[in-house]
Order: C-alpha cells, then sequence, then structure tokens
C-alpha cells in the first residue's frame, strides 16, 4: 500500500493540490509552503509540521479526510509515520554514535537525566524532551531516525537532558 498526503488549497478538499508520498522538510520545494487548508491521508499516518525541517508545533493524521483549521495556511514541513503508531519502538544510548548502555523502550518512560545522548528509531513515532515533565524543547522522531549526537544547537548549549520520552500518537 502507497502511504500518501495529499494537501489541498481550499477546505473540503477543494482547489490546488499536492500529492507527496515521502517526507519533505520544506514544502516550498513543491510550492505548497503554509497553503494547506484541508488534507487526505492514505496508508500510514502523518505529522505536520508549522516550521520547515520539521520544527515548530505540530499534530499527526492518520487515514481520512480533514480540515485543518489549526494549522490552515501554516504547514510548512511534513513526515510519514511508516509501519503506523500503534507499536512504538526506540532504542536509547548512554553516548554519542549510539555507544555505551543501551535501553529499549516500546511505551512512555521518564527519568533518564543527563544519560542518554543519542537514539534509533525502530518503529512509531515520539516526542522527544529536554526537560522534566514533557517541557523544555522538543524533537519528533519516527522510524528509521538515528540522532547520533543531541549535542546541537537544537538542544540548548548542548544538554543531553532528554528525561521524558513519550509515544504521543497512539
Amino acid at each position: 500500500m502507497s502511504n500518501i498526503l495529499e494537501l489541498y488549497s481550499k477546505p473540503n478538499l477543494k482547489g490546488d493540490s499536492q500529492r507527496l508520498q515521502a517526507d519533505c522538510g520544506d514544502l516550498s520545494s513543491v510550492g505548497f509552503l503554509k497553503r494547506a487548508q484541508s488534507l487526505k491521508v492514505i496508508g500510514a499516518p502523518w505529522i505536520v509540521f508549522t516550521g520547515t525541517q520539521y520544527r515548530g508545533e505540530f499534530t499527526h493524521y492518520r487515514e481520512g479526510t480533514f480540515n485543518i483549521p489549526g494549522f490552515a495556511n501554516d504547514i510548512s514541513s511534513v513526515r510519514v509515520v511508516t509501519g503506523g503508531l500503534l507499536t512504538p519502538k526506540i532504542t536509547l544510548y548512554e553516548f554519542p554514535q549510539n555507544e555505551g548502555k543501551t535501553v529499549t523502550l516500546e511505551e512512555r518512560k521518564d527519568g533518564f537525566n543527563n544519560v542518554i545522548s543519542s537514539h534509533k528509531t525502530e518503529r512509531g513515532a515520539w516526542i522527544l524532551y529536554n526537560g522534566e515533565d514533557y517541557n523544555g524543547s522538543r524533537m519528533v522522531t519516527v522510524a528509521g531516525d538515528m540522532v547520533p549526537n543531541y549535542i546541537s544547537p537544537d538542544w540548548k548549549n548542548g544538554s543531553c537532558l532528554i528525561p521524558s520520552w513519550r509515544s504521543p500518537f497512539c
């Protein structure tokens, strides 16, 4: 089965449209940056983001058709969650480059203060937080992602503090 996201420039699947079958980090590359007002999902779920390169606010859509008032004219990038959302799995690593002690999770887990430095997402989608109690900067990761080192400008001052993990989309 194909995984398809169709974006429409008007509500109720009207107006100009753009069909996507893979992640798109910047919808300006297909002429649809911040233009969608409705969408159709065929196959696997999709996550839509208000910022390019999978940043900003986000939500997900499962198979079906949707008017998107909360995200109308605001979608800038999209990701497909191949394999679906029901059986998430992520492996966390103590050190950068996926080295050191590991823990594999298939459900929400807290309490990894300063002990996780990289990860590999095996199934589903996860939201990672660099603050306790699901606060701070967030990173969305989907099946196939490998983040070898959390020390980056996106994770304030190179913090490896990732205490809150959850699969938000189940």
